[in-house]
């Protein structure tokens, strides 16, 4: 009986062919796979040149220990690798590259060639030319110390695989993105980018990353990172790298790099952390800078899970989630200085040129929150109450001035110049628009928004109430109409008003009393506040005790704290100014704006060019 033998071995160039499609996707794919055998070299130099977003042209050069004439012909063949010998050393591997795949991959779908030549005293290095696959030439050729690949011609066999590339500059960005993050978790190699005979991008390779930062994202943010240093030693997690304040935001994670144990990955996971720490920082939209490098033990870690290896599976997942939380929140509630919670002002020195006075300037860029109902708000028309803190100090320091002993405290002196340190450093020296209050510091000229400056006051003292905010009893009731939607709105979530101070009953068929509201709300912004609370929550998609409890509270805050058009005195400006500085998480108001903004004497130099 005659059969037809229909199941055969694929012959070894279709077999790279098709493994070439998980591993090269797009030119970065390249440029991330050689860069990572080049960091796997010990090289302290890699310089990248790229023509047409990568497609055209690729070239890598290191100075890494290089190959031997035999190792060289076979780095080329389908997993051979220096890196493993065994499945066992999955679970202690320290290298970025292990399968032994790439080479191969990238010869099988371009016009491939490696120059390489090892550190010894080799007189000749190694050429290895392979066109589609298929090798064309070996033999010993001059070159430097280390290894020289170039890919031409990407995908020029596999044309359906060409057709989905983007464009050229969007495969150019792609290569930046992808060298940005391989720099920063590598701060002591010199990396160089050069795209179209123009270079683009270069770190120092002095093993600083605040230097690979600032090389990378420009000088700018400096005064705006927080450096992080976490140690678990229970779980043997350790994190340090840098985070920014709430007020340097982009529209994407673009800035946030993510590394475990040497090598760049994407985690869900970990990227839910810094969201979560961060919390009531940020706006709705808008991620921090973050470079977090992550030191886990290998045996807990998996890092063969994802064919071009930018994913690992952790052994325990919440231990890396709860301790990239409190790594984060440690940073953002320390206590800072003055010029270390404030935004830096971003000036831009040729719109100055033609309008002496920025400010009319059509090029000055108005501070967003301009913009915000608050400030333009001027129907406040109930006398203005002093602030609590305000009233509290003035009685605190009448009774110290009452108290204090003729002599002086028998302090030492290396206590008193602490305690002198940590005292509040700033002075008010009045209000713009009854919105802004200047301050004079040390080290520059602040603006503080008075409105976004209690707000996060208030914010953070009501988050500590985890059972119920302060609440205040009403002598007289007061009675509100509502409609039969907001009615089982507020019967649904009783206990979360309960929480927040309201104390609600219904009294008819659309008719709530209200017996008690938030010690900190003005009884005329009550309803508005209710309403505003129902609202939210009415827009919300089933919102997590955590979603509801924050838009809660960020109602309630913004409701309670002084607006723009309050005018305020000396004293209620340092109270205010003093207590933002003590608070928890004081950069921001709980919804993303910038509560100060500092302009050093630089700036102001720069503003009134003097420089």
């Amino acid at each position: 009986m005659n059969t037809v033998n229909r199941i055969h071995v694929l012959d070894e160039n279709t077999a790279n062919k098709i493994a070439a499609g998980e591993v090269v996707e797009r030119p970065s794919s390249i440029v991330k796979e050689l860069v990572e055998n080049s960091i796997d070299a010990k090289s302290s130099n890699i310089e990248i040149e790229i023509a047409e977003g990568g497609t055209n042209f690729i070239r890598i050069t290191d100075d890494g220990i290089g190959m031997s004439y035999e190792d060289a012909q076979l780095a080329i063949l389908r997993h051979a690798t220096s890196k493993i010998r065994a499945a066992e050393d999955l679970s202690s591997i320290s290298s970025l590259g292990f399968r032994g795949e790439a080479l191969p991959s990238i010869a099988a779908v371009s016009k491939f060639s490696l120059t390489t030549r090892l550190h010894n005293d080799q007189p000749m290095a190694t050429y290895v030319e392979v066109t589609g696959g298929v090798t064309t030439d070996i033999r010993e050729a001059g070159g430097n110390v280390g290894t020289t690949i170039i890919v031409k011609d990407l995908f020029f066999n596999t044309p359906a695989r060409k057709k989905f590339l983007k464009t050229l500059s969007t495969e150019s960005s792609h290569i930046h993105d992808i060298l940005m993050k391989l720099a920063l978790s590598n701060p002591n190699i010199a990396f160089k980018l050069i795209n179209n005979n123009r270079l683009v991008l270069s770190t120092p390779g002095n093993n600083q990353l605040h230097d690979t930062l600032t090389s990378l994202y420009g000088q700018k943010i400096s005064p705006d990172l927080l450096p992080i240093a976490y140690d678990n030693t229970v779980d043997n997690i350790k994190i340090s790298g840098y985070l920014s304040k709430p007020t340097l935001l982009k529209s994407s994670r673009q800035w946030q790099t993510v590394i475990v144990n040497a090598r760049v990955i994407n985690s869900r996971s970990i990227a839910k952390a810094l969201d979560n720490a961060y919390h009531s920082l940020l706006p709705k939209s808008g991620y921090p800078l973050a470079v977090l490098n992550i030191s886990v033990l290998t045996n807990t870690i998996d890092v063969n899970v994802h064919p071009q290896k930018s994913e690992i599976k952790f052994s325990d997942e919440q231990k890396i989630f709860r301790s990239v939380y409190k790594a984060v929140v440690d940073v953002l509630s320390a206590p800072h200085n003055p010029s270390q919670l404030a935004a830096t002002v971003e000036l831009r020195p040729n719109s100055y040129h033609s309008a002496p006075n920025h400010y009319g300037s059509k090029d000055y860029k108005k501070p967003s929150y301009d913009s915000l109902p608050f400030h333009v708000t001027t129907s406040w028309k109930e006398t203005p109450l002093p602030l609590t803190a305000a009233r509290n100090i003035i009685e605190q320091e009448e009774r110290a001035f009452l108290d204090a002993p003729e002599t002086p405290l028998s302090l030492d002196s290396n206590i008193l110049h602490q305690f002198q340190e940590e005292q509040f450093t700033l002075c008010p020296l009045g209000q713009v628009d009854d919105c802004f209050i200047i301050s004079k510091g040390p080290d520059g000229l602040y603006i503080i928004d008075q409105h976004a400056a209690h707000e996060r006051i208030l914010y953070d003292k009501m988050s500590q109430y985890k059972d119920r905010i302060p609440s205040q009893q009403l002598l007289v009731p007061l009675f509100m109409d509502f409609d039969n939607a907001e009615i089982n709105t507020i019967t649904e979530y009783q206990e979360t008003f309960y929480k927040l101070g309201f104390t609600l009953e219904l009294v008819g068929p659309n008719t709530m009393r209200l017996s008690e509201l938030p010690s900190d709300i003005p009884l005329s912004e009550t309803e508005s506040s209710i309403r505003q609370i129902l609202e939210s929550i009415q827009n919300m998609h089933n919102p997590s005790a955590q979603e509801l409890r924050h838009s809660c509270l960020q109602i309630a805050s913004c409701r309670a704290a002084i607006k723009a058009g309050e005018s305020l005195n000396m004293r209620q400006m340092q109270a205010l100014i003093e207590e933002l500085c003590n608070t928890n998480l004081p950069y921001t108001c709980p919804h993303g704006r910038p509560a100060m903004i500092r302009f050093s004497p630089k700036d102001l130099d720069k503003m009134f060019k003097r420089t």
